[in-house]
């Protein structure tokens, strides 16, 4: 009988030692499961780089600005940089400007007299005329406009017309008549300051010979191609002046030279 009450007293401490570790194992999961809810919460109170775990104390917040502010800005740029582009336009205005000018204007008087090869026609003052052609004051005067000035005679190439001898008429209604042409300096020149034909004062109307208009005799001769016939002279300006005079006839309508002195 004692033993199997000393059996029973055995299995009731086993029973209560299990109980105990029973009771042990839910403290611990209890335990477990309230630390694992702190870690939770835990992740998300600590910092982390993410803007979110930032401490509100040291967050950075973005302030809304004022939209004027930037449009204020933009439109001092933009007058800046307008400005800029004014000055830059004016100072290429002014460069285009003077070399316009220093290419198509006159060169003054001194460097004119310094330029050798500088034309007759290009001297700055007729008060230079008796120095340069070596003749009286009563000679040196204006041509008129359209005129020409070579040595001590005034010529005229037109861009109208006429018949040769239509042409003679509108030569002394300026005051001249047809050019002559004595010499190769006179020659060279009509054949350079012309691109054109043009009827000249040489003739032989109703004679076999060829004349100038104030009957002066033919010296020099600059004939080209006289297969052509033809009882008036042209002169051909875009041709070599030593062979640019051809016949034509009279009738034909063409510019003309005049000359006066």
């Amino acid at each position: 009988m004692e033993s199997k009450k000393e059996v029973e007293v055995e299995l009731e401490e086993i029973a209560t030692v299990e109980e105990d570790k029973e009771k042990e194992n839910q403290e611990k999961e209890t335990k477990e499961e309230a630390v694992d809810e702190g870690n939770v919460y835990s992740t998300l109170s600590s910092p982390s780089e993410h803007e979110y775990g930032v401490p509100s104390s040291i967050r950075s917040y973005t302030v809304n600005k004022d939209p004027s502010l930037d449009i204020h800005r933009k439109l001092r740029v933009y007058r800046i940089v307008s400005l800029i582009l004014f000055v830059i336009c004016v100072l290429l205005l002014i460069v285009v400007l003077v070399l316009v000018m220093k290419l198509t204007g006159t060169l003054p008087c001194q460097k004119v007299e310094q330029t050798e090869r500088s034309p007759p026609e290009q001297e700055c003052s007729l008060k230079k005329c008796p120095e340069v052609y070596q003749l009286p004051q009563r000679l040196c005067r204006d041509c008129g406009k359209g005129w020409l000035r070579f040595e001590n005679t005034c010529y005229f190439l037109s861009q109208n017309r006429f018949s040769w001898q239509q042409s003679r008429e509108e030569c002394q209604r300026k005051g001249g008549d047809l050019a002559v042409i004595t010499n190769e300096r006179v020659q060279m020149y009509l054949s350079r300051k012309g691109s054109l034909r043009y009827w000249i004062g040489l003739s032989h109307l109703g004679t076999n010979e060829w004349t100038w208009i104030n009957n002066t005799t033919l010296t020099v001769r600059y004939w080209g191609n006289q297969s052509f016939p033809g009882e008036c002279a042209i002169l051909a300006g875009n041709e070599p002046p030593e062979r640019s005079w051809h016949p034509s006839s009279c009738s034909f309508y063409l510019q003309y030279i005049c000359q006066k002195m």
